[in-house]
């Protein structure tokens, strides 16, 4: 009989805050809250072993640093217009949880 290799997956429920200037509205900000399940398979550089939440977070943030904000997150509906300017945007981890 095969073993049931189990494996070790995280929620990682976190939040991106875009800061942004435009014409109208002047300098602004939009938050943008989302969950992934993240586990020892992604394609970390110099991650940390995943057998705390303290780890899984370190290599979440090593992750989320190398990826375009597009593949993370919804996008501010007018983030691609010319006249909106965003400048950075800002990722804080709000919980991490073994599933």
């Amino acid at each position: 009989m095969e073993d049931i290799i189990k494996k070790n997956e995280w929620k990682v429920r976190f939040e991106v805050t875009f800061y942004g200037n435009d014409s109208t509205r002047g300098s602004f900000r939009e938050i943008r809250e989302d969950t992934i399940v993240i586990n020892e398979e992604f394609q970390i550089n110099n991650k940390v072993n995943f057998d705390n939440a303290e780890n899984v977070e370190i290599n979440f943030l090593l992750w989320v640093d190398k990826l375009p904000i597009e593949k993370l997150t919804k996008v501010p509906h007018d983030y691609n217009n010319s006249n909106v300017r965003y400048d950075q945007e800002s990722i804080e981890v709000l919980e991490v949880t073994k599933i």
